[in-house]
């Protein structure tokens, strides 16, 4: 086995490992709940009152500071109920929990994301069915011997 010595001025460094709760994201539930995550609350601030777009398909949205606004989400929570919205996600064809992952654009002045596709739910019509076990009886005899 030859060990020698890799150049080391050439490696990079990594991104930095995120946790699933220390991304910002909004998400958009079954009952039009459009809320703020916990790490998008604290990066945002006291900012609760924003411009929100999407894109025409639906995966992306942003959230931009500009006036006017068109949602305000509640100070403590960080959420809304937002019914036009949740209509609006369904006619593009997006069956909720809809969840956005945002990332903060300095230039547009706006937190903008894309939806986190979900794999849709395998369609169990086409597993074969599995067949019906039946109960053994054993005699009294035997359990006896």
């Amino acid at each position: 086995m030859n060990l020698s010595q890799p150049d080391l001025s050439l490696l990079q460094d990594i991104p930095p490992c995120l946790r699933y709760y220390d991304i910002p994201r909004v998400s958009v539930t079954a009952t039009g709940l459009f809320s703020m995550n916990t790490a998008l609350r604290k990066q945002a601030g006291d900012q609760r009152k924003f411009r929100v777009k999407i894109s025409p398909d639906g995966r992306c949205l942003a959230l931009y500071l500009c006036e006017p606004h068109n949602v305000r989400f509640s100070d403590k929570g960080g959420y809304v109920f937002h019914h036009g919205l949740l209509q609006l996600l369904r006619e593009k064809g997006f069956m909720p929990p809809v969840v956005y992952d945002l990332e903060w654009n300095p230039d547009e002045q706006a937190w903008i994301g894309l939806c986190r596709e979900l794999p849709a739910p395998p369609d169990l019509s086409s597993l074969p069915m599995p067949e019906k076990a039946s109960r053994v009886r054993h005699s009294r005899k035997a359990r006896n011997v």
